[in-house]
């Protein structure tokens, strides 16, 4: 009986089998992390989308909590100058008015009126409020980012005689304090990522106050 013939190779991979098999791993692998990329960025702008929208919705929100409680107050400057319950001025900010509503849950020695304003810096919508109506040196304004990506800020007024104003008061306005606010106020905003966006804002028909 003849012995098993040991010497025998065992069968096994040539060199262009294995590179056959490590392109069609390669190959494999880019498409798998090509897949895996493409869900990842298009997860991420999602994600990016659904944080614009909610910044979005909380800035229209601001807006219109603040212009549906307007109230005809004046107030003073830190020059003790008075101004206007509701105006559209020429410098710093685009819109500045009194409003009322200003909760008081700790029941602290304050107003439920604030004076706030809005203004864009540098593509951003800013929201500023004063802790006083008759503003001075020791109490700065609080500043409050809303809404960044903001190219324009247009502002309409429509008078009791329903004329549309681009500006409030108007420059023939009479200067007295006793003069209605506007009825509506139109507000358009172009924003880079949902292009122009228009909102009309009914003012609710309040007589003139004194401090508060």
């Amino acid at each position: 009986m003849k012995a098993r013939d040991t010497s025998a190779s065992v069968a096994g991979f040539t060199l262009l089998e294995l590179l056959i098999a490590l392109a069609i791993f390669a190959i494999l692998s880019s498409l798998a992390y090509g897949s895996l990329r493409s869900a990842l960025f298009n997860r991420e702008q999602s994600q990016l989308r659904t944080e614009q929208l909610t910044q979005l919705q909380m800035a229209l929100l601001f807006i219109s909590r603040d212009l549906e409680q307007v109230v005809n107050r004046p107030v003073r400057n830190t020059y003790g100058d008075t101004q206007r319950p509701l105006l559209t001025p020429q410098q710093t900010y685009r819109l500045e008015f009194t409003r009322g509503g200003w909760n008081n849950p700790g029941q602290r020695g304050r107003s439920t009126l604030q004076r706030v304003a809005y203004a864009v810096e540098e593509g951003a919508l800013i929201r500023y409020s004063w802790r006083m109506l008759d503003r001075t040196d020791e109490k700065p304004a609080l500043r409050q980012l809303l809404l960044d990506g903001v190219t324009e800020f247009e502002l309409r007024f429509l008078d009791e005689r329903k004329e549309w104003r681009k500006e409030w008061p108007a420059l023939n306005a009479e200067d007295t304090a006793q003069r209605p606010l506007p009825v509506a106020i139109e507000l358009t905003l172009e924003l880079q990522e949902w292009g122009r966006i228009r909102r009309l804002y009914r003012l609710p028909a309040v007589q003139p106050q004194g401090a508060d």
